[in-house]
């Protein structure tokens, strides 16, 4: 997934890269323009998103990054470890 054409021709490996290039575009598309239009209680629910999307994408970057090094098997491919 390459949102932004800019971008290297490296495909992001986990969720909170893709959250942080779709962020990038959110910010960039809607939420500079909207700079000063924006009630406080507004910009306060806008920036309390951002924040349960990045836990919500480090969540899941770890589940993937588990699941990478585990392939199907008990013993870890990687450092990973559970414990």
């Amino acid at each position: 997934m390459n949102i932004n054409d800019k971008l290297s021709s490296d495909e992001p490996k986990f969720s909170d890269e893709i959250m942080a290039m779709a962020m990038s575009e959110i910010n960039d598309m809607l939420i500079k323009p909207m700079e000063g239009k924006l009630a406080p209680e507004q910009e306060a629910v806008l920036a309390l998103i951002g924040i349960t999307f990045q836990i919500m994408a480090e969540k899941a970057t770890t589940l993937e990054k588990m699941e990478k090094g585990f392939q199907g098997s008990f013993k870890p491919d990687n450092d990973f470890n559970r414990n």
